[in-house]
Formats: C-alpha cells, structure tokens, sequence
C-alpha cells in the first residue's frame, strides 16, 4: 500500500477511537502542516505541505468513495509571531522575482515578531503577510487548493492560545521538569513564555527579570486573574546570539506574548485537534521528543499521528535562506509541470534524494513514464512496481485525461525552444500535420516547450546549448567524412526527397548499416549528422528532430552544397 494510505487509514481509526471514546466531537480528521515566513520557504520546506496533502487527499476519495462516513480538513499554520532571527541574502517580492536584501536597513527589525516586521517590499500589511502570501501563493500554483490557513498572530489575538499560557504558569513544577530534561541550557525556573514589548516591539523572555524564584512565580501566578504578566524587556537569546532589550518594564497581556517552539507546537495541535502531522527529522531529534511529553503532561492531549521524513538536497547542498541558497516552488515551475513536481514527493520520503537541476529532465522521464504505466501503455518490472507507479500518479495527478496524453519529451521539447525560440510549436503543429495524426498534444506541448525553454535558458552552459551551425562550417565537415558515411547521407537525402518520415528514414538507415555488417559505421553515421546539423557528437533523437526541418535545409546540408 502506497505510504499516504497506510497513514491515511491510520488517521481514520485514530478519529473513530477518540469520537468513540468523546475525546473529539465529530469524527474529523484534521491533517495539519505549517511553516514560519522568514522569507522566501524553499522547496524542501513544501515537505511539510505537500506530505500532509498526500494523507489528505487519501482521506477524501475515502469520504467521496463512501469507504468512510467523517470528514477532513487540511490546515496550515503561518507562525507569523516568530522574531526575526537573520536577514535572508535574497527576498522574492509577489511577482515571483528574487531580490538584494543588504543596504534595506532590515537589521533594526531583528528579534521582532514577523507579524510585526514591515514588508520590505511595501505591498503588504507586515514582513509575515508578505511571505506567507508568497508560500501560499506557490502551494496554490501546484493545484492544492482547499488549504485552511491561520495566522498565529491572529490566534493569539482570538485568545486561542490562553489556556495553554495559563496552564504553563500553573504547572510550573511539571515545566521546570521538563525544561531540565530537554534543554540543559535553561536553569529549573525558566519560563518558556516571552513578551511582546510595547515600547521597543522585540520579543523578550519574562525569565530572568522578575521570576526568579518561587515567590516570583506565584506572584505572575495571580497576574494571570487579570490575563497579565509582568516583565522587564531584556532582549531574548537568538540563534545564541541575544537581541538588545530597551529597558521597559510594566505588564502585558498573555496574549501579546508567545509561547516558545516547543511549547507553541504542541498547543496547536490541541487547538486545532490535530489528528495527523509530518514533519522534518530535525524536528523528530529535537522538539517532537519533548512534545509529546508536553502535550500529555502539560497540556492533558494526545500528540497527533507523526510522520517523519527525510530532506532532500538541490545540486548535491542544502538549501539555505540565509545563504541565499534557495529555491522556492515557483522557482522550479518556471522548469517543471505542478504534477512532475509533486510527483517527486511521493517518492519514498524516508530516503534522502538530490534535485539536481541540471539533469532535470531526468525526473520529467521519469514522469512521463509512470504515466504511460497508468495508461496502460507500458508496465512496472513488477506487478508491485505498477500498481505503485499508478497510485503515484493519482497523487500528483490534479486532471484526469480520457486517454494518454501525448507529451512532447523534455529534452527534445528543449532542442526545439533553443532552434525555434517562440515558433517551437510551430514545429510541433507541422510534424502533426506530417504525420497525419497527433504525435503530441498541442495544449501539453506549449506548456512543455515554455518549461524546457527556461530550463535550458537557466541550466544549460552556453558552450553546451545546441543551435544549427553555419552552412560553410557544415561544408568543410563533410568533406572530413569517408566514404562509407557519405553514401549513408545520399541514401538519406533520397528518402527525404521522397517525403518518408524521420522514424521511416532512420530506420531503413539502420537496416541498411546492419545489413553491411560495419557496427562502427552506425555511430558514424549519426555523429556525422549531429555534426552536420549542430557542430557536435551529440543531439536530440534524429528521428523526431528531422521532421521538424526544412526538407530542402536537409537536402542541402547532407549533400553538402
């Protein structure tokens, strides 16, 4: 069973038993997923997205299937109330394009709440609107649509996350515990709560000024009637660097405080009763061990169901925002389909793998042929390897098609927009006509070309581009050629003159060179044609390229004239 089923099924008997036993009050599963918008999120951070969209999605054809009577809901959180711990090299404004972040004067805003960081680009309301507007942006271009977003700035304001504010203050002795066991740094008083101040706007930890001992924890205790703390802004240790306080000291309400990472986690999950969660194995090493304690000494709750995945590399290094070492989805679907980009996420998630950009339409093949497995056009290895290859595609799959669709391949699609430029379809449409039937399907192949286009535009050195040399540069190739290979040339010249097709022509070549018994001439042969046309040992498949050409540009250029 595909993984997203095997933990889709395991969130349905997780409702049933907690609907069961009254914990929850309709059987609702609740796949939750969510990022902090520090800046441009990177395609490895769409982990979180796009996993939880796999168990999502396995629910609902459960529900539309009538396999099950609940409900589901895919949730995602901006934690919009993290400070500003760096400042990203590169910042992508709503278009999509990529940005200098030094001499914006940004640093003054470092260790306040994203919700209150102005937006560099002055679009939007804060620093936090403005990316998360650019992440969501991105998830909606992969056709995940019905996606609930929160803002936790918004939640805090709505009071959401009071009773889990209160119930650290009033579980102190259970919190020292745990801030021991789990961070070595802190001393047994800490408090994982910091204030918002009103002076300065930083974030600052109330530990430290005025809760230093017992007496001082009782007495924030009985604040707490009024839905207050008090505290003394101090700055806040970031990154293990600490942001300079301004001094102010008076009171706040909780809610314009925040609850540190490991105890703001598990909050939402009992905020919004989540039932499932994937998350990075960073997380799992670090904050999900201590969690769960949280959640179930803390906070009375069960940790959702965890799914913890591997990250991926881009070009053979981890991405890094700060490094200015990103890609962020739109960035990839200037070169891929939304469903090739998807379909890399359903891969095996506990196995790190490596985009590597350069080769990408390595990937795109790989699409392409789990397609045709679908379509029943070809077949896995195995039965199981079939079966596999189709629930993929259903995934990453968002419109059905009555029958195959017809895609133009990559790197042929690629050869073609570097040749032709804007008239590559063109091309596309004539070899159609030729054949007297749909090779490839032209909405399909516009869109392919464009991808490809860019890819090679983006990733493709210039030494390595492929363009059609010169006649004169041709001529003195030819005349290099022996023999053998020229004749080969004129037999090709001949069937071209009589209108037969690239796949017809390369195919009586290929019977005439076997026929001859020279397997050194077939490899002559064609690198004599990619040198005749492009100047190099190596092209696009011939056949399909041919058709794309001037019959009289071949007649001329394999005679040499």
């Amino acid at each position: 069973m595909f993984w997203a089923d095997q933990l889709a099924n395991q969130a349905v008997v997780r409702v049933e038993k907690d609907f069961a036993e009254g914990k929850i009050n309709e059987k609702c599963a609740v796949i939750r997923c969510g990022q902090t918008p520090s800046g441009g999120k990177h395609i490895g951070n769409l982990n979180d997205v796009i996993r939880a969209y796999f168990v999502y999605k396995s629910i609902k054809e459960k529900i539309e299937n009538k396999e099950w009577n609940g409900k589901v809901k895919f949730i995602h959180t901006s934690d919009d109330r993290d400070p500003l711990k760096d400042i990203p090299i590169k910042i992508m404004d709503l278009n999509g394009k990529w940005h200098e972040s030094k001499d914006l004067g940004l640093e003054k805003f470092l260790g306040m709440p994203l919700c209150r960081v102005p937006d560099p680009f002055g679009c939007c309301p804060s620093w936090s609107e403005h990316f998360t507007k650019v992440w969501v942006e991105g998830i909606k271009m992969l056709g995940i649509e019905d996606i609930e977003i929160y803002y936790n700035n918004d939640l805090y304001k709505q009071g959401k996350f009071d009773p889990y504010i209160k119930t650290i203050f009033e579980n102190r002795e259970k919190v020292s515990e745990i801030v021991k066991k789990f961070q070595e740094t802190k001393h047994e008083n800490y408090i994982p709560f910091d204030a918002i101040c009103p002076d300065c706007g930083r974030l600052a930890n109330i530990d430290g000024f005025h809760i230093t001992s017992l007496t001082d924890f009782q007495r924030v205790e009985n604040d707490l009637n009024s839905n207050t703390v008090k505290f003394k802004c101090g700055g806040k240790e970031i990154k293990k660097k600490k942001t300079e306080g301004c001094g102010y000291e008076g009171e706040v309400k909780i809610s314009e405080g925040k609850l540190q990472w490991r105890y703001e986690w598990p909050a939402q999950w009992g905020i919004f009763n989540t039932t499932f969660e994937p998350f990075g194995k960073d997380h799992f090493e670090g904050s999900w061990k201590s969690g769960q304690v949280i959640a179930r000494e803390i906070y009375n709750i069960e940790p959702p169901i965890p799914f913890v995945y591997e990250f991926f590399l881009v070009n053979g290094e981890k991405m890094s925002a700060s490094k200015g070492n990103v890609y962020v989805t739109q960035d990839v679907l200037k070169i891929l389909e939304p469903e090739v980009l998807l379909y890399f996420y359903t891969k095996k998630p506990e196995k790190q793998r490596d985009l590597t950009l350069g080769e990408i339409f390595r990937l795109v093949d790989e699409f392409d042929n789990v397609e045709k497995i679908y379509y029943g056009a070809e077949e896995g290895r195995t039965e199981h390897e079939t079966e596999d290859a189709k629930r993929m595609y259903e995934m990453c799959i968002n419109k059905k098609f009555s029958a195959i669709p017809k895609r133009l391949p990559y790197v042929f699609a690629s050869t073609l927009s570097q040749i032709y430029g804007e008239k590559a379809i063109e091309k596309v449409q004539e070899m159609n006509k030729k054949a007297g039937q749909i090779l490839y399907d032209d909405d399909l192949a516009k869109i392919r070309l464009e991808k490809a286009g860019n890819w090679a535009n983006l990733y493709i050195p210039n030494s390595e581009r492929i363009k059609i040399i010169a006649h004169e540069e041709a001529q003195k190739i030819y005349l290099r050629l022996d023999n053998k290979t020229k004749e080969l040339l004129n037999k090709f010249v001949e069937m071209c003159e009589e209108n037969l097709s690239g796949k017809e022509i390369t195919l009586k070549i290929g019977e005439s060179i076997k026929a001859s018994g020279d397997k050194e001439l077939f490899i002559k042969f064609y690198k004599a044609c990619y040198m005749l046309l492009f100047g190099k040992e190596k092209g696009p498949k011939l056949a399909g390229f041919i058709d794309t050409l001037d019959k009289d540009f071949i007649i001329k250029r394999f005679k040499a004239e």
